[in-house]
């Protein structure tokens, strides 16, 4: 039986948080990720501010300890001889969350230690009213906890920790309660900062990691949220010159301008340098001064912090309407033969649309230190790594695809093909493509999962909407409760099966219909028994084995090849294969013995369900245990199954499978992609109906799921009206040409 809720519902919002400070990296270099394809959110992006550092003084060094403290020894899973083990859950982890529970019995924040000074101060809320959903617990603490923050920060610039703690347990284990903590990294909050703003990421981070947790199947479920731990750090942006010296490498190509301060404004100054590159010569162009300054009255530079961090960028862009900003990172790359690295330029920031005012930048780190570059000529700092045209290029800021002068018969060029690539870019993350290296190739060698199934089941469920006003908490009511009402089923054989084995193993050829009533309730029971019970029967089938049949034509190409038709190797000797249908006895191909070992018949029937995973699989996962064999279970969370089997002998299993994988789009739309005048591809309804029906087969018919709410109305012989086909989920009705539609069946069918 599956619920639905109507009312006061809690979605999770999955948004780009903006990256925080990373520990200290080597110049202007970060590790490549393998793969093809780098997503700049994804790549270094430190969101400290850009400027420079001293010495830190002992208070931030202990503050540094403490925060390392909370994000790695407490990380969320950690390897520890050899196994996978929550460190959450780990003796000393399970001490601390005891003793910090046991300081707390009052509702909101408790300040539970402090270090000298205060310059780290830790918090506690327990969940003391014993809340079971997460979102509930997280807002019921979010005013007290913008509060603290806001009142520490009066104080100076601060860093915030957030690390949720539950207990998991696993369903009808004894003994198997397990601690769980889902954390956020050190977040740094100024006295202008967007606090509110601030703490919803922290919390839709929390969320994001449990629900990752939740997703990878783990077998646990939620037994209790304890509390939530809070550390408020001081934090002291580091201070010095900012001025970082480029890669000879980049100066060389004369596309930037490098502004020579002795400050923390290198963000400011970057942006002014596009007005005194034309004015003076190249002495004078990279010296901050009143070169510089006679410009900054151009741009409101109001509310952004000096140094500037990436997150900042937004604020200066809303200052000045008609201004945007990219930024860009480098990438150090070591290709042997050469004896200097070399760098690539990758997107950090890119915005969607480009204003007139638009500013490139490029930012470098040395250690803690970052510093921003007017970028000049984009296409001159760029142009190596993509192309080798010696003529004009123009490129794609946010995917650096490359379009040159030259001019093309069939398709655009040159600055017309960029405009018209930014309609189809533009929606997307900005990526830094990577090329296969010279040499590398992928070959196919799964060639056992070629082999064609002989046998597939589809399936649908429909139910009874029983209605009902159950309350369920304070804000939310269950309003309908879905109860399998009849199922259909249809066996698809392969035309190369012949037709008296589907016959002697008693394999159905028609669609199966089954419909409860009152007094048979059990339809997703019976459904469960009916597919094991074909399934038994098509794998006696695919036992058969028929000796192999050639004909003389057929044994002369077998003689004559001298390749595996799959794997393309040179056949030699005694390595040459016959490939038959063993259902058939029919020649098919000539093999090589490995390939020839690996086309297995399939030790699985699969059954189709469109949308299995949010609804059909509710009725069905309940009912697979029914007998001692074994079930297997691919989940998705702890509700939703991306696909699940059950074994119905020792080598054979029923594979449920969501077609809306695959296929993700409804019934009526898939339906009409088939429609031609002919109906020629709709082969198998033409099976069971005549040709004068098959315009009103062929498309998805309506259906009054809501006036279903009880067996009786299954009885009704006559169509609902219009008003009963509405539907309280969407609030929406039917259309006048759809019930139009439904009324012309009826009648053609004589059911009116």
């Amino acid at each position: 039986m599956i619920t639905a809720y109507r009312g006061a519902t809690v979605t999770r919002f999955k948004i780009t948080l903006p990256a925080q400070r990373q520990p200290a990296q080597q110049s202007v270099t970060r590790p490549t990720p393998q793969g093809h394809i780098q997503i700049a959110p994804g790549i270094f992006v430190p969101d400290v501010p850009a400027g420079g550092s001293n010495a830190a003084s002992d208070d931030d060094i202990i503050c540094m300890k403490a925060m390392d403290e909370f994000e790695n020894t407490d990380s969320f899973t950690t390897n520890v001889n050899g196994k996978r083990v929550s460190s959450a859950n780990t003796t000393s982890a399970a001490r601390a969350k005891k003793a910090h529970m046991s300081l707390v019995q009052s509702p909101g924040f408790v300040e539970i230690s402090s270090s000298a000074n205060r310059k780290i101060v830790w918090y506690y809320a327990k969940n003391v009213y014993n809340t079971m959903i997460y979102t509930e617990f997280l807002r019921s603490l979010e005013p007290e906890l913008n509060k603290i923050l806001k009142t520490r920060v009066q104080q100076g610039a601060i860093k915030f920790n957030l690390k949720l703690e539950a207990t998991y347990n696993r369903v009808n284990v004894p003994n198997s309660s397990e601690n769980r903590a889902f954390k956020t990294t050190a977040t740094e909050i100024y006295p202008d900062s967007d606090i509110d703003s601030i703490v919803e990421q922290a919390f839709v981070k929390l969320l994001a990691e449990e629900d990752a947790y939740v997703s990878r199947g783990s077998g646990f479920t939620l037994e209790a949220i304890d509390g939530l731990l809070l550390g408020i750090y001081n934090y002291t942006p580091m201070t010095g010159s900012s001025y970082i010296e480029l890669p000879a490498y980049i100066d060389r190509k004369r596309g930037t301008i490098n502004p020579q301060n002795n400050d923390q404004q290198c963000f400011k100054w970057a942006i002014l340098a596009r007005h005194v590159v034309d004015n003076l010569s190249d002495k004078y162009k990279y010296c901050v001064g009143k070169n510089y300054t006679q410009h900054e009255a151009k741009y409101n530079f109001d509310d952004i912090s000096f140094p500037t961090p990436l997150s900042d960028i937004s604020k200066f862009e809303k200052n000045n309407p008609n201004v945007t900003v990219n930024v860009y990172g480098l990438d150090k790359k070591f290709q042997p033969p050469r004896k200097y690295p070399t760098y690539e330029v990758y997107p950090l920031r890119v915005v969607d649309e480009e204003k007139t005012n638009h500013f490139d930048l490029l930012l470098v780190t040395d250690g803690d230190n970052s510093h921003y570059v007017y970028i000049s000529n984009f296409s001159r700092l760029v142009r190596a790594q993509k192309t080798r045209h010696t003529g004009s290029v123009v490129f794609c800021k946010r995917c650096f695809t490359s379009f040159d002068d030259r001019r093309h018969k069939f398709k655009l060029s040159g600055q017309e093909a960029l405009d018209q690539h930014k309609l189809i870019c533009g929606a997307h993350k900005p990526i830094l493509p990577e090329m296969p290296k010279e040499g590398d190739c992928a070959e196919f060698k799964a060639w056992k999962n070629t082999v064609r199934h002989p046998f597939v089941i589809y399936a649908d469920f429909e139910a009874i909407l029983t209605k009902t006003e159950e309350a369920r908490g304070g804000s939310t009511t269950i309003t309908q409760k879905h109860e399998a009402m009849s199922y259909g089923f249809l066996v698809k054989a392969s035309d190369d099966v012949p037709a008296e084995l589907l016959l002697q193993h008693q394999i159905p050829a028609g669609p199966v219909i089954y419909r409860g009533s009152e007094d048979r309730t059990d339809v997703a029971r019976h459904f469960v028994e009916a597919i094991v019970e074909v399934a038994q029967k098509i794998e006696n089938l695919m036992k058969t084995n028929i000796p192999l049949k050639m004909a003389e034509g057929e044994e002369k190409t077998h003689q004559e090849c001298i390749k595996c038709n799959l794997c393309k190797c040179i056949l030699v000797g005694g390595d040459k294969v016959r490939d038959h249908d063993h259902l058939t006895g029919k020649f098919r191909q000539t093999l090589c013995s490995r390939c020839n070992l690996e086309l297995q018949q399939p030790k699985f029937v699969p059954v189709f369900f469109h949308n299995l995973t949010n609804y059909d699989s509710h009725f069905i996962i309940t009912e697979l245990g029914y007998d001692t064999k074994t079930i297997n279970v691919i989940p998705n969370s702890e509700e939703k199954y991306i696909s699940f089997s059950k074994y119905i002998s020792s080598t054979f299993t029923v594979r449920f499978i969501d077609t809306f994988r695959f296929m993700a789009s409804s019934l009526s739309s898939l339906a009409e992609n088939l429609l031609t005048p002919e109906h020629e591809k709709f082969r198998e309804t033409a099976k069971h109906f005549v040709t004068g029906d098959m315009p009103l087969v062929t498309r998805k018919g309506v259906y009054p799921y809501e006036y279903t709410d009880s067996w009786e109305w299954l009885e009704d012989t006559r169509l609902p009206s219009k008003r009963s086909f509405y539907s309280t989920l969407t609030e929406t009705g039917i259309k006048e040409s759809e019930f139009d539609h439904a009324k012309e069946v009826c009648i053609h069918f004589a059911r009116i």
